[in-house]
C-alpha cells in the first residue's frame, strides 16, 4: 500500500466511522479532540485563548439525584 493509499483508505475509514455515531458521540469526540489540542499549548497560551471566556456558574446543590 502506497502512503497516498494508506491516507486514502484512513480518511475514507474516518469518515464511516463517524457516520455510524450519535449527535452525542460526535459531540464527545470533538471535545476529546479540542482536549488534546488544548493539552499541547504551553500555559501563556492557554490563557491567551481563554480571553473572554467565563467558565459556567454553578447551580445551587439541591441533592436531589443526578
Amino acid at each position: 500500500m502506497t502512503q497516498n493509499e494508506r491516507e486514502e483508505l484512513i480518511f475514507d475509514l474516518a469518515q464511516y466511522r463517524v457516520k455510524q455515531l450519535s449527535q452525542a458521540g460526535i459531540f464527545a469526540m470533538a471535545v476529546d479532540q479540542m482536549c488534546s489540542l488544548l493539552s499541547r499549548e504551553t500555559d501563556e497560551q492557554l490563557l491567551k485563548v481563554s480571553l473572554g471566556y467565563e467558565p459556567k456558574k454553578d447551580k445551587s446543590k439541591s441533592g436531589k439525584g443526578f
